[in-house]
């Protein structure tokens, strides 16, 4: 069968199924709007996220409450081990969460601002975090990312 054909073909095909066996038009039953997903996680305020981030990089905390913040739980512990350990031991490195906090649906966005003596504030990083169960968790994404910056691989 040519192009040409096999066009008109499936054309025809279309239109029998539009118009129906009698040659008329179909009716649709028209779309219902799909229910609003009503959030009852209140969004994280820069403060929150700044502890939430403080716990995920200490390697010296508990390591299922770290596990807890992290998207990926207790497979994402081993790639911030290695980023907490990086950022102590820089000496004078700092950072900080800082606004705009924006949230849209499960995922929240806000910047982190890194410091270092000798080089100044870097321009900002944006981080996410994702709600999960009620609990605003760092993304795996942002892990690679934040790895990114440290010179690790994710």
């Amino acid at each position: 069968m040519n192009k040409a054909r096999a066009a008109t073909a499936a054309f025809a095909l279309a239109a029998a199924a539009t118009l129906g066996a009698a040659g008329t038009l179909a009716t649709v039953a028209p779309a219902l709007a799909a229910p609003s997903i009503v959030r009852t996680t209140p969004a994280p305020t820069t403060g929150q996220l700044q502890a939430k981030l403080q716990l995920v990089l200490n390697t010296g905390a508990d390591r299922g409450a770290r596990a807890n913040e992290l998207e990926n739980g207790e497979a994402g512990l081993p790639l911030v081990d290695q980023l907490g350990t990086v950022m102590s031991s820089v000496p004078g490195f700092a950072w900080t969460v800082s606004g705009p906090v924006a949230t849209t649906g499960d995922l929240t966005t806000a910047n982190l601002l890194v410091t270092v003596p000798g080089f100044g504030t870097f321009p900002p990083i944006e981080v996410s975090w994702r709600d999960v169960n009620g609990t605003w968790k760092l993304t795996s994404e942002s892990q690679c990312t934040l790895a990114y910056y440290a010179s690790l691989s994710c």
